[in-house]
């Protein structure tokens, strides 16, 4: 019985042996090792284009600017002038982000409100709403950018104030900053400083060697008191490119217009619409808050844009509160810009069987075609009910009503084509 057993054994082994040995081996006996870096090299070509396929490039496919990145005046960040010095510390020279090379973007009024981070003008505050003042004080839509042969930034942020600890929102989304690198359409994602409890905090981004241009997103539900750039002794700072659209895109509506509840600033939709298109870009959505006030619409009037998309009927949620301000919020819009594309856009979280949501959508609709009707050939309508299908739609949101980063993916790919075309005209 045991010589049975290890016959048995011994077979076995000899079987595995030679199948291991078939396995290393081609048809012509030569040893797979001598084209395993030929293969790779194959399945390395098959992957990237099955990545493209897959991908089809949804805001066409990414291209950096025209324009030289190396070009332009590049300043040591030892000859910088030292009012714009926040501190010297271990190697590194901390900028404020008020110098002439750094770039702040999403706050038309910031010299007028003598660099005050605030998305509306500060001299007509008193004919905002108390909520619109509050959360104009909120960060979301700004950017700061600059072009650097740095390779490490180590970033500090001091909030003004901060709407922490929300259930639904992650505070990275809420609070935190993330960084992307490069220029044109081709901005790639770099990190995300994540915030902590105190008001201040701050972070590490490590970079390539080179000169690139960085683009930092503020937070989107919180204000920056303060913000300085620590760049390497050794390193050189420069203005950015141009957008391709300077005069930004506006976009007014209610907290998911303002980002909620993105898990970072980077993919909430306006910032990924300001990336695909490489615009500037202007967000003046309010959380809970935007009724179609005749103050932020005269306000959107006096501001030089290229574009405005607006979506409010989340906070106006009936005909009768929609009905009183949307058309007339277009009109003074449109009486400022006879020129741009005005985007009207229905809630992305629209239910069938809810009396409200149908018949908002409806009277937008109807404005649409009434703006159409009145000779305006540059009005365009987005259906927010398309955003996430039909099937499970509250699958694309973390509370049946703001969208996750996917739900924020899915307007914008619906956005994009819409816009693109209408800038373009």
């Amino acid at each position: 019985m045991l010589k049975r057993q290890l016959a048995l054994f011994f077979s076995s082994i000899l079987v595995l042996s030679l199948a291991i040995s078939s396995c290393t081996q081609n048809p012509d006996g030569s040893d797979i090792s001598d084209i395993s870096s030929a293969e790779s090299s194959l399945v390395s070509q098959a992957v990237s284009e099955t990545s493209e396929k897959e991908d089809e490039y949804v805001f066409g496919k990414p291209v950096s600017s025209k324009l030289n990145v190396n070009s332009g005046n590049y300043v040591p960040v030892k000859d910088f002038d030292e009012k714009y010095i926040v501190k010297k510390n271990g190697g590194n020279t901390y900028l404020n982000i008020f110098s002439p090379e750094i770039s702040i973007t999403g706050f038309p009024s910031l010299e007028e409100n003598g660099g005050q981070l605030y998305r509306l003008r500060l001299s007509d505050k008193t004919k905002y709403t108390s909520a619109n003042d509050w959360l104009a004080w909120s960060t979301a839509g700004g950017k700061v950018r600059f072009r650097t042969d740095a390779t490490t930034l180590n970033i500090s942020i001091t909030l003004q104030k901060a709407n922490s600890g929300m259930k639904h929102f992650a505070d990275t989304g809420a609070l935190g900053i993330d960084v992307y690198v490069g220029t044109g359409t081709a901005r790639t994602y770099v990190t995300t400083i994540q915030p902590t409890s105190e008001p201040t905090y701050s972070g590490i981004v490590y970079l390539q060697p080179g000169v690139k241009e960085v683009m930092i997103n503020l937070p989107t539900y919180s204000g920056v008191k303060s913000m300085s750039i620590g760049f390497p002794d050794n390193s050189k700072v420069a203005e950015p490119l141009p957008f391709t659209y300077e005069k930004p895109i506006a976009f007014y509506g209610s907290s998911i217009t303002q980002g909620g509840c993105s898990s970072r600033p980077g993919t909430t939709y306006f910032n990924i619409l300001g990336r695909a298109l490489d615009a500037n870009t202007l967000n003046l959505g309010f959380s809970g808050s935007a009724l179609g006030e005749t103050a932020i619409a005269e306000y959107i009037a006096s501001v030089d844009i290229s574009a405005f998309v607006f979506d409010y009927d989340y906070n106006a949620d009936t005909p009768e509160k929609l009905g009183e301000t949307h058309y007339p919020f277009y009109e003074i819009v449109r009486a400022a810009h006879p020129d741009i594309p005005i985007i009207f856009v229905s809630r992305c979280n629209y239910n069938v069987a809810n009396t409200n949501d149908v018949k908002c959508r409806l009277l937008i609709i109807k404005n649409y075609e009434k703006a159409k009707a009145a000779g305006d050939e540059n009005v365009y309508f987005v259906d927010g009910s398309k955003f996430f299908g039909k099937y499970n739609p509250a699958d694309y949101t973390v509370d049946g009503l703001h969208p996750t980063d996917l739900g924020f993916r899915m307007m914008a790919e619906h956005i994009f084509p819409v816009l693109k075309e209408a800038l373009e005209k």
